[in-house]
């Protein structure tokens, strides 16, 4: 039943969602700061007019203002965060997801505090427009626990969001989670970018994973480069020739070397995208793509044998990330090269299922039957 009070208290959560003081909200909607006051302490309900243009300011629908929701249950978001998209799920404590968002990259090295939180605030200001009831949001993203950077934005999104509980961590743990229950372990993510944890208990180690700069760990911009890399040595006689000088050209529109200006000029993620050539090629049996292949799986199979025989993480390792999921060849590559013995996980769940996972337990909510829900939803959701 509506009341004037659930009102105020709605505008209050959007327009603090929304960044907007009492007064900014009042100008835009061209009434007092003393109305809005007064609607939001319940005293005073606004005109039919006034809450079409609160709806409208504070994208959100008149329903989600008066909190005719059609279900009193709990709302919960889980983001994972890479090096080329970030990946936003709504759910409620039943595991019904509700909500699907993808955005582009949130990692606060590469882009910054400022325009990191603005990626979170977009996605999460999509996915609560028509639902205030969230409880809790959970962010495991790449550059969290790298220096201050991920406490900084946090710390901002809080602020942006005084009434949900919030909390973050670096994406390895949505990768442990979602792929074991084990408290040790090797976890490994290899995307855009590639980084490796040791997990003793609560205790994890990082192995290299220090950005594009200093790491050489087989990620998918390593490869990347080395296919550009390729194309211009059998393009000047300096290399062997190679598949990867034709396949290389058709994806720039040009050959490499007119294309240099423009390389220089993109992020990470744009040099990871020429990894699938390296794929595709190798599958053709081309040389030069089989030694790229095997030399940057060589190297993350070293620092996993370096975990496993240094550090008490038992004997499961787990083997996550886009390079995994979209290129059988490597991870059978890594996987030959892994000491015998150990356990391998490739988890079928996205990374995104873990940081459900982790925000369900932050709420105290059940995740008993969480897997077998949220995997058939969600497949739905990607074929939308």
């Amino acid at each position: 039943m509506f009341t004037a009070k659930e009102l105020g208290n709605n505008i209050r959560i959007y327009r603090n969602r929304r960044g907007l003081s009492q007064g900014m909200l009042a100008e835009r909607i061209c009434v007092t700061p003393q109305s809005v006051s007064k609607w939001e302490r319940g005293t005073a309900a606004p005109s039919l007019d006034s809450l079409y243009l609160l709806a409208q300011t504070l994208n959100v629908s008149t329903d989600a203002l008066l909190g005719m929701q059609t279900s009193t249950e709990r709302v919960m978001i889980g983001i994972d965060g890479g090096g080329t998209k970030t990946e936003f799920v709504m759910f409620t404590e039943n595991w019904k997801l509700l909500k699907r968002v993808v955005l582009d990259s949130c990692n606060p090295n590469a882009i910054g505090v400022e325009e990191s939180v603005s990626v979170f605030c977009r996605g999460i200001d999509m996915l609560t427009a028509h639902n205030p009831n969230v409880c809790g949001i959970y962010i495991g993203a790449s550059g969290f626990g790298l220096g201050k950077s991920g406490e900084q934005v946090q710390g901002l999104l809080e602020k942006r969001y005084p009434d949900i509980k919030i909390d973050s961590g670096n994406d390895i743990l949505n990768v442990i989670a979602c792929a074991t229950n084990a408290q040790q372990c090797v976890a490994v993510i290899c995307g855009t970018g590639s980084i490796v944890f040791a997990k003793e208990g609560k205790k994890l180690t990082r192995l290299t994973g220090w950005g594009y700069l200093l790491s050489k760990l087989g990620s998918g911009f390593d490869i990347g480069r080395d296919v550009l890399y390729a194309a211009l040595q059998d393009a000047e006689g300096l290399g062997k020739a190679t598949s990867l000088t034709q396949a290389a050209q058709q994806k720039l529109g040009s050959t490499v070397a007119d294309a240099i200006l423009d390389i220089y000029s993109q992020d990470q993620s744009y040099i990871a995208s020429f990894a699938p050539l390296a794929v595709q090629a190798y599958e053709e049996g081309d040389a030069v793509a089989q030694q790229i292949l095997c030399a940057n799986a060589e190297r993350l199979a070293q620092v996993i044998n370096h975990a496993v025989q240094t550090y008490d993480c038992g004997k499961v390792v787990v083997l996550s990330g886009g390079m995994f999921t979209a290129a059988r060849c490597f991870t059978k590559l890594v996987q030959e090269r892994i000491c015998p013995g150990l356990e391998i996980i490739v988890p079928q769940h996205p990374q995104v299922y873990g940081a459900c996972l982790l925000c369900a337990r932050m709420c105290g909510v059940s995740t008993q039957q969480a897997s077998e829900k949220f995997w058939k939803q969600y497949q739905k959701m990607i074929r939308q």
